[in-house]
């Protein structure tokens, strides 16, 4: 995860990007400067985009979530961050500017695999109700941590060889391996669990000047990989477009259930795990918010994030967020659903030293 925090974003010409370039020199922000009071400058418009594009790859390379593997294209999806540049016909005015990403080497492979060993599986999934299949989603998010680790390097050497053959097993005999506890049951993990109690970290220089602002939610760390404070979130204007701030960003979560299980027959972590509902909403009390995952998805990948230049004729924005839902911590990932199922867990935030 820390490599990601200076890893290069090479943008490419998103569908219908008529220009030479994918971001044309000439390229200004959508919004004007003295008219529009949520007006953003370009250097932060450029600085978000990159900021989403990562989040995306990341979701891909890291899945804990089978929607978070994308399988249509585009692949990495287009995103019109508020820029526009002249029009290079002779016709005259401003069109959007529209870019992308190229998927990762990382992510196809994963991908691949998956398709190796069933290529329904999506399909599968798909057609599982979560909550009435809740064994199915977590034996699906143990497999991916299985994929991640076997496609990772630690010191030149695979990762995958510091485990041994008591600790990976096939517990439900698709072929696709899980890493298991002393219980023979899957191991399972949260990408971003920012609704886990024990997530947030505080700065240690109170003193910092970045306090000065919001009170006390400034002395948490905020995202290392937007350091400049680009998330649509951290926008200070806020005239009719609806602002949700981050949170603090959270390291991984890697949690063993023990013999537990749940009332629907799932491995009984206590932990929500992904989100029960496609197209949830972020404000589940306002049936007209604009903030919620899409209507076919449950992936954190796939928030539609309110933004002022979400312009007529043009689709809502669409990114990864892991903080989804901003509005409420308890309804977040890692949040705690059922503490006399988590009360004799194992996780990596309570052993060797994580609080530190």
């Amino acid at each position: 995860m820390q490599e990601y925090e200076n890893y290069p974003i090479n943008f490419a010409r998103g569908t219908g990007n008529v220009f030479a370039v994918p971001i044309p020199g000439n390229a200004v922000e959508a919004l004007n400067a003295n008219n529009d009071p949520e007006f953003e400058p370009k250097g932060i418009l450029l600085e978000r985009l990159r900021v989403m594009l990562l989040r995306e790859m990341i979701a891909q390379e890291m899945p804990d979530h089978y929607q978070d593997i994308k399988t249509s294209v585009p692949i990495v999806r287009n995103y019109w961050t508020g820029l526009q540049a002249p029009n290079p016909s002779a016709n005259g005015g401003f069109l959007p500017v529209v870019v992308t990403a190229s998927e990762s080497p990382r992510a196809a492979r994963i991908k691949a695999r998956l398709g190796q060993v069933n290529p329904n599986w999506r399909q599968q999934l798909d057609s599982l109700d979560p909550n009435q299949n809740p064994a199915v989603f977590q034996v699906a998010n143990a497999e991916f941590l299985y994929l991640i680790v076997e496609d990772s390097n630690l010191n030149g050497s695979p990762a995958i060889e510091l485990f041994g053959k008591t600790e990976i097993g096939d517990t439900d005999n698709d072929g696709l391996l899980e890493f298991l506890d002393a219980n023979r049951q899957p191991i399972c993990w949260v990408r971003w669990p920012t609704g886990f109690p024990e997530t947030t970290r505080f700065h240690p220089d109170l003193l910092h000047p970045s306090f000065n602002r919001d009170g006390f939610a400034n002395y948490a760390f905020s995202d290392p990989l937007d350091p400049r404070k680009a998330d649509p979130g951290y926008r200070i204007k806020e005239n009719g477009t609806r602002v949700y701030k981050p949170s603090a960003i959270a390291f991984p979560l890697v949690i063993s259930s023990g013999v537990d299980r749940d009332a629907n027959g799932g491995f009984g972590f206590g932990v929500r795990l992904f989100h029960d509902l496609k197209g949830a909403l972020g404000e589940p009390n306002n049936q007209n918010s604009k903030y919620k995952l899409i209507p076919t998805s449950a992936s954190v990948a796939d928030v539609v994030m309110p933004v002022p230049y979400d312009l007529p004729g043009f689709p809502p924005l669409i990114m990864c967020d892991p903080w989804f839902p901003r509005t409420d911590p308890t309804r977040r990932l890692g949040a705690i659903l059922d503490s006399r199922l988590f009360e004799d867990d194992i996780t990596n935030y309570s052993i060797n030293g994580a609080y530190q």
